[in-house]
Order: C-alpha cells, then structure tokens, then sequence
C-alpha cells in the first residue's frame, strides 16, 4: 500500500544548499519553502518530514514549526545548525549540524519518514479495529456478516500488512519514538484502565509469557492501546485478539 506521508518541505533560505538537499532526496516528493510565507503555504496533510534551517525567517522556526504542526501534525522536524550555535532545540525531533553529507541527510530523513508513516497507519488502524468493535459487541461473539464490517476487516488487514512492511526499514530507535509520541486516548477514545477488564483481552503477553491477570509494580500489566489491541508493558509487544491472523501488529522494544 502506498504511504499516507511522503512529502518533504525544505526551510532554507539559502536557495543553493536547498537545492542540493532537494538533489539528494530526489527519491521522495520535495518542495522548497524560501520564506516564511512559501513554508506555510507548503504543508499538507502529506507532509511527512520539514527540514528547516536554525535561523530561517529571522528568528520565525518556532512559528513555522507551530504551522507544521498545525496543518502536519504527524509531521517529524529535522532542524539543520552551525556548529556555533547552541544548545538542541526541545522543537526538533531531530538535528544536525553544518556541514551536512548527503548519506547522513538521507538516512536521517529516511527515519524521520518512517516514524511519521508509521504512526498515522497506527491511528488509522486502532480507528478501523474501534469501528470493528462495534459489529463485534452487538454479534455477542457470533460471526458478523455484514458488507461494512468485511470492508472494515479487509482495511485492518491492509493497514497491518503496511505496518509490517514499514516495519522492516525501521531502527528500534524510531519505533521507540513514535510510542513515545503516540497518544492513545486521542485517537481511540479509550480509556485504557477502564476498558482494561475486557472480556477479550488475552490471558498474557505472547512474547514473554506476562500475566495480564496480575498488576505490574502496582498498575495493569498490559495498556489496551485500540479495540482488541494491547501492548504488554513488561517487553512492549503488540498484540490484539479479534482474529488470529491479525495478532502480530509490530515490536515495540
């Protein structure tokens, strides 16, 4: 399946070195932003990753980088500095500093866009297995026939098998970093310790063999993440429970 994210927006003033960028991640969809204007009027809901000089606008990143959350808000930023300037900025996912190598950019983007990809199919599946829910709960555990909910099955499973692919071209690093900016209630609308006493939820971790039955240092061993969806929190791994052939979502190491 194609990916939801694949544009890059550029933030440079410097209209020779943004070329150069746009050169070397000829592989993705790029556009340059020269001024604060063009960079607002360059983000969209596919913008997956906005590289932006450390003093571009005169000052105006955080202003940008608000407008790109604003209008991208799964968007990762990659802020380019001189070696002279200061401390990392909290605004940036990630940074690097001049001069910049064509492989160092690269990879980096390539990380920065897997982590924004592979958080908006999270949100789109634990949405599909929510709406599956409800066909589920009023079935009471009898097969459900109907044309919606086989498109809604046919989804999650398109969605899953997109996970596992984007999966693959992932470090742990950016995994870990995307559970560390997903936020659950959000997009499910669940609340994890109510929802926890769930009649399908599994009796422990597949991984490690955690017993969900029994709390962890006080609180519930497993976090239900979406509608059949748990992560364990002793090893973090996913799993949900509507069918088998969906168990495996991903690793959370």
């Amino acid at each position: 399946m194609g990916l939801p994210a694949s544009t890059i927006v550029i933030c440079e003033e410097n209209k020779t070195r943004s070329d150069l960028y746009t050169l070397w991640l000829d592989s993705y969809e790029v556009q340059q932003a020269l001024t604060e204007k063009q960079a607002v009027e360059a983000f969209g809901g596919d913008t997956a990753v906005l590289i932006i000089g450390h003093s571009f606008g005169d000052g105006a990143t955080d202003t940008v980088i608000e407008q790109c959350e604003s209008q991208a808000p799964r968007c990762r930023v990659l802020g380019i500095r001189e070696q002279s300037e200061a401390l990392p900025v909290s605004m940036y996912d990630t940074e690097m500093s001049r001069p910049v190598f064509e492989g160092d950019l690269i990879e980096c983007v390539k990380g920065l866009a897997c982590r924004a990809n592979y958080q908006l199919l999270l949100e789109h599946y634990y949405r599909t297995t929510v709406a599956m829910s409800s066909f589920e709960w009023q079935a009471d555990d009898e097969p459900v026939d109907d044309d919606r909910y086989n498109r809604l099955r046919q989804r999650a499973t398109r969605l899953q098998n997109g996970l596992s692919q984007l999966r693959t071209r992932m470090a742990d690093e950016d995994v870990r970093a995307v559970v560390r900016d997903i936020t659950v209630d959000e997009i499910t609308g669940v609340d994890s310790k109510e929802s926890f006493e769930n009649k399908y939820r599994p009796d422990g971790c597949s991984r490690c063999g955690q017993d969900w039955s029994e709390p962890t240092d006080g609180d519930a061993s497993a976090t239900q993440l979406g509608a059949y969806v748990w992560r364990c929190v002793n090893c973090g791994h996913v799993q949900m429970h509507t069918d088998p052939s969906h168990r495996h979502i991903g690793s959370y190491r």
